[in-house]
């Protein structure tokens, strides 16, 4: 293709065509300037192709990303990863339907759960306590899933996970194929792998954010598609309920752009980076009481900065990054802090946290800490879809122990519910949420401070 959608719009940008179409700034930049991109700011105009029928510059960004990624299909999103995820799950689950979920899964499968009234059978990841970080998925507990659920009609994990960690998709992938059940994989962290880990086992559908890992605006994401078991045209039809009808171009110019530098200079900026991260990681290793979490089980490029048994919280090292050197992480827990890098970043940058941290570092003392609250698979009442629908009243934390729960809980980021609408409130489950609270996460429910349980 002579020209991509950058290079027309960049063209189209600097022509003397008078727009008579939306947007409604029109590409005045003499009127407001040009701190927007307005000049490449277009609708679905002659020659500019159309993302929910791709046939043109657009469906050469997703022949791309197919290539990278090693897909049989990709669909381009700018919802981000989150309509991607919800259109997987109903495009393979009919109304009422059963499907296997990693509990530690974004908040988007639990939307579309709901959405759909699916009976979720919960796998519950090893939790390490001291951390509260989520370890693995394994095969063995899909497989002990299948067998409780054998008429599940597809399977969803997160790999990794926001804090890195990553499950052996290739052994998953196997058991699904062997039962006959799609497997769906929640990669919006992993837009970056093919770069730095070669060749992989895929899933039969995989989401990934461009946006979060790779040089591209917000909201940018992917769905790749691997298998024969996934109707594509079913697929490209759900992909319309959950995305927009009108697909910012500038978004979409992005991702050319990201494609055209991992296509040049991709290999060269992975190399760079890793070298980088290696030095980042010796050089941590003289950190007493703080230590970055490093196995190999871990993407290198998620640094989580681990502060259990020391006098700061998750969220007081994530301040005092903040406040003392510049410093903006990705997120903060109760126990550690999570600063998110990329093939975007520089020596001096990585350096700076480095000194950050040993400075930090110097004037902590060793605690004991508390084993956190076990995670264990809820005990679930009602189906979301339903439990949303009954009568709800407001009780304090305490006192909804015992009760049906009628709203989600969680910590954002990452996303990930510690109750859901139809579970019963646990004792653990009430102790994590006061947890949060007592950390100052940013804890979201409807019943803010109180929580909606069922009448």
């Amino acid at each position: 293709m002579s020209d991509t959608l950058f290079d027309k719009l960049k063209k189209y940008g600097e022509g003397s065509t008078y727009p008579m179409h939306m947007p409604g700034h029109k590409r005045n930049a003499a009127l407001l300037g040009n701190a927007l991109p307005y000049g490449i700011d277009i609708t679905e105009i002659s020659d500019f192709d159309d993302l929910h029928n791709a046939n043109g510059v657009i469906d050469y960004i997703q022949q791309r990303l197919a290539a990278f990624y090693g897909a049989k299909k990709s669909f381009l999103l700018v919802n981000g990863s989150t309509c991607g995820i919800m259109a997987a799950v109903v495009s393979l689950c009919s109304f009422g339907d059963k499907i296997i979920a990693a509990r530690n899964c974004h908040r988007s499968v639990y939307r579309a759960i709901e959405l759909y009234n699916l009976s979720p059978e919960w796998v519950i990841p090893p939790y390490d306590t001291q951390t509260g970080i989520f370890g693995c998925v394994t095969a063995e507990s899909i497989e002990i899933a299948i067998e409780k659920c054998p008429d599940a009609k597809a399977v969803i994990i997160t790999s990794p996970t926001y804090e890195g960690v990553i499950s052996d998709i290739d052994k998953i992938s196997l058991v699904c194929k062997r039962h006959g059940i799609p497997l769906i994989c929640d990669e919006a962290h992993g837009a970056h792998f093919p770069l730095f880990y070669g060749g992989r086992a895929f899933s039969d559908i995989s989401v990934t954010s461009l946006h979060k890992t790779l040089p591209c605006l917000t909201q940018v994401a992917c769905l790749n598609i691997f298998s024969d078991k996934v109707d594509i045209d079913r697929l490209a039809e759900t992909l319309q309920m959950f995305e927009t009808s009108s697909p910012s171009y500038v978004l979409m110019a992005s991702a050319d752009r990201c494609m055209s530098l991992l296509e040049t200079d991709g290999k060269e900026l992975a190399a760079r980076h890793t070298k980088r991260l290696e030095h980042f990681y010796k050089a941590t290793e003289r950190l007493r009481h703080l230590y970055i979490k490093n196995s190999e089980n871990c993407d290198k490029s998620r640094i989580v900065i681990c502060c259990e048994n020391t006098d700061i919280s998750g969220r007081e090292l994530f301040d005092r990054l903040r406040r003392e050197f510049d410093i903006e992480c990705e997120m903060a827990s109760m126990r550690y802090a999570v600063a998110l890098t990329s093939i975007c970043d520089s020596d001096e940058g990585l350096i700076c946290l480095e000194n950050a941290l040993v400075a930090i570092d110097k004037n902590l003392r060793t605690v004991q800490c508390t084993p956190l609250p076990k995670m264990c698979a809820p005990t679930v009442c009602k189906t979301a879809y339903a439990a949303e629908r009954c009568e709800k009243t407001l009780v304090s934390v305490d006192e909804s122990i015992g009760k049906v729960c009628g709203e989600y809980v969680w910590a954002y980021p990452p996303g990930v519910p510690v109750i859901a609408p139809g579970e019963t409130v646990t004792a653990q489950a009430a102790q994590n949420i006061l947890e949060m609270r007592r950390a100052k996460l940013n804890v979201i429910s409807r019943g803010k401070e109180k929580i909606l349980t069922l009448k």
